[in-house]
Parts: C-alpha cells; structure tokens; sequence
C-alpha cells in the first residue's frame, strides 16, 4: 500500500513562492492501478516524482508498505528506488546501448546478479514485453512503442513492487497507447504489481485504472472508484475533463432540460443491468414511455455500462417514484 498524508511543494519563480501541491493525501491500495490526471500545471508530475523522492516534498509523508520515504536518508532512498520502476514519457534510453544494454542497466548499477543471471534476468523481461527478436538493436531502430516496451521491461529490471509511469503513453498514437496499456494490464495481472499513472487522457484513466484522483492546481479535488467518478462525477474540473473527451452526458443535460417542458431522466446502468432490457421492463410495468435524447454504452475497465437521458412522454406511475422503481432493477434514475 501506498500512503501520502498532507504532501505540500512549492517551487520559487521569479521570486514568488509558487505552490505545486497542497495538502495532498492519497492511499493507493496494494496490487492496484491508480491514475492521477489533471490539466498540464495541475501538479501531476510534482506528485509522482515525490512519490519516490526524486523532489522532497516541503512536508507531508510518504509511505510505501512499512517505509517512510520521507524520513530516509539519500543513502536509504537509493536502495529503496531500486524497488520502484519509472517508465518516462520520452522513454529515456541510452542511444548507445541495444535494447538488451538498457534492460541490463539497472542491474548493473545495482550489482546483485553476476553476467549470466543478468542475461537471464534481461531474456525473461524481453519475452515479457514481447520483444525478444529486437534485443540486439539500438533506441534508433525502434518506433515509440517499442520504445516504451524498452524503457517498461527496464523499469522492471529489478522486481520492483511499484511502477510509476509518468505520462507514458502521451507521446503514443492511439493504436500504440491500446497496446501499452493492454501491457501495462498484464503486468499488473502477471506481477500483482501496483501501478501509479499520470495523464491528462481520460481515455487512458478509463481503459487501465481502478481508482482515480483528480488534480487541480495542486490539490484534489475528487477521487475514488474510476466507475463511480466517471459516472457521478462531483467537482467542475472532472466534469470538464470528460466534456472534453465526449463521455458522460453532464453538457447534455442542462441543453435537453432547457429544451424541453417535459421531466428527463439520467439512467445509470452498470454491471449486469447494462446488459439487459430493464428500460423495457420498467416500461411495461409502470406506463413508462420515454424520448431517447443521448446515450453512451460501453465499458470501463472490461465493467459494461450505459448512461441515458430520456425525456418523459407518459407514466401511469408519478416520475418522484420511478427513482425506487429503477432502483430495484439495479439502475441509478435521477430526475433532472
């Protein structure tokens, strides 16, 4: 487990104190992913680095399992930074070095494993990334995703417990981004290991995540399970955020509310009921006939969902009751 209690930065510029984080308090469950996104300045990157005390936070603390980080001496953190994998948005490899060179990099500055070990040790990260046949060559020869594959299987090199990725897939098309996050799942799968992203993609935060937090210059400002934060989520920042990305109906509904005269309901399926024709049931039972206005189906994280808003055009029942009703078939309705 991951726990940061109270994390407070602040950068000088120009003089002026600038707060990077405020009051940041975390807990990030073992074996789990967790993502933190927010817009570029919200403190993203400040978070992560001070999650291994590349930056020393001005105060707060840092716990990974029974260590302190932040009452370590450098002389510790050197050690203990063994035992967490950095992957970097620009990959960070050395040009000169093959693949194979810079998977074995960290076990060499590390010193525990004699030449054949570290062979073996780099042929069992090769295989694990799926790029056993591109060992021999250089940083150059590859494209970003192989790269990317590089600079994960080197951040495993010395079986870390935590993986820290730092906007690892931003400079990545969308079809190279599905497979290193598809990647990044098996890991977390294989190695039970725990997994802490930052992004300013909601798509990236949707697709791998089990919790999230939202940053907003440098404090957050939501977090929780990513199915109740994208479904229900509370703060503007968040609401935005999935504005921008098409998901969710939060623009929609004040433009169908003002639209029409007629109540509208937000339908919340997830799980089971997403799958099945609970609109239809409900329909039968009650009277209910309802214009479909906007919608959205699919998954988070392999969970179906579906999220509708439908204007009332009949109900032999009143609308102030159709929130139980739904309730009972496993379906959120609010009345708007």
């Amino acid at each position: 487990m991951i726990q940061v209690r109270d994390l407070t930065k602040h950068y000088s510029h120009h003089g002026r104190r600038v707060a990077a984080l405020e009051l940041v308090s975390l807990r990030i469950d073992a074996g789990s992913i967790f993502g933190i996104i927010g817009r570029s300045g919200a403190g993203k990157s400040t978070l992560i680095r001070c999650l291994n005390l590349l930056e020393r936070p001005d105060s707060g603390e840092v716990r990974i399992g029974d260590d302190a980080l932040t009452a370590y001496s450098e002389r510790q953190l050197q050690q203990r930074r063994q035992r967490i994998g950095m992957v970097f948005q620009h990959f960070n490899l050395l040009r000169s070095r093959t693949v194979a060179a810079n998977v074995r990099f960290p076990l060499e500055l590390a010193g525990e494993l004699d030449a054949a070990q570290m062979d073996a040790r780099v042929d069992e990260l090769l295989a694990l990334v799926g790029l056993q046949d591109h060992q021999h060559k250089r940083p150059a020869q590859l494209s970003g995703g192989q790269k990317q594959r590089v600079g994960i299987a080197r951040a495993l090199a010395n079986h870390p417990d935590v993986l820290l990725c730092d906007e690892a897939t931003s400079a990545l098309d969308p079809e190279t981004t599905d497979s290193i996050l598809a990647l990044l799942a098996d890991i977390n799968r294989q190695l039970r290991l725990t997994i802490v992203l930052i992004t300013h993609d909601m798509r990236v935060i949707r697709q791998l995540c089990d919790e999230v937090a939202v940053l907003d210059h440098g404090r957050v400002v939501e977090q929780g399970r990513v199915i109740d934060v994208l479904l229900q989520p509370q703060h503007a920042v968040t609401q935005s955020l999935l504005a921008e990305t098409g998901f969710g109906q939060g623009a929609l509904q004040g433009q169908w509310r003002e639209r029409i005269s007629t109540p509208v309901l937000k339908l919340t399926f997830v799980g089971e009921p997403a799958l099945q024709p609970v609109l239809d049931k409900v329909g039968r039972e009650t009277g209910l006939r309802v214009n479909l206005l906007a919608g959205t189906l699919s998954e988070i994280k392999a969970t179906p969902f579906g999220q509708l808003l439908a204007g009332v055009v009949a109900s032999d029942v009143a609308v102030s009751a159709l929130p139980d009703i739904f309730a009972r078939e496993g379906v959120r309705c609010e009345v708007l």
